[in-house]
């Protein structure tokens, strides 16, 4: 075990008053976290997918003028990590990481 967990996002960015119409920019990233708290407690999956979700939505950061549509957000193992190749960008919130990828 690594003491890391992965979780895998994908969604769309679109304009708020043309959402249904339009395709929209996608996004694709792999988020590495902690699992043991400040205090060095385990968290729980579900804990930790909440705060992936928090953390995408701080990093995307779509706007007054844009919202985020289809997002999923899944666990994943370590070696997604290796199976996506090399990110496009890489950011880091606190001592998690944020890896960007496109999608195909």
């Amino acid at each position: 075990m690594s003491g890391y967990a992965f979780f895998e996002y994908t969604a769309k960015l679109t304009c708020t008053p043309h959402a249904e119409e339009e395709a929209g920019e996608p996004v694709h990233c792999l988020i590495e976290m902690d699992t043991v708290d400040q205090h060095g407690r385990s968290r729980h999956t579900v804990e930790l997918e909440e705060e992936a979700g928090d953390l995408i939505l701080f990093a995307v950061n779509p706007g007054p003028n844009r919202r985020i549509a289809d997002s999923k957000i899944w666990k994943v193992e370590e070696q997604r990590l290796n199976e996506l190749g090399q990110a496009m960008d890489v950011g880091r919130i606190g001592s998690a990481q944020i890896y960007f990828y496109r999608l195909p």
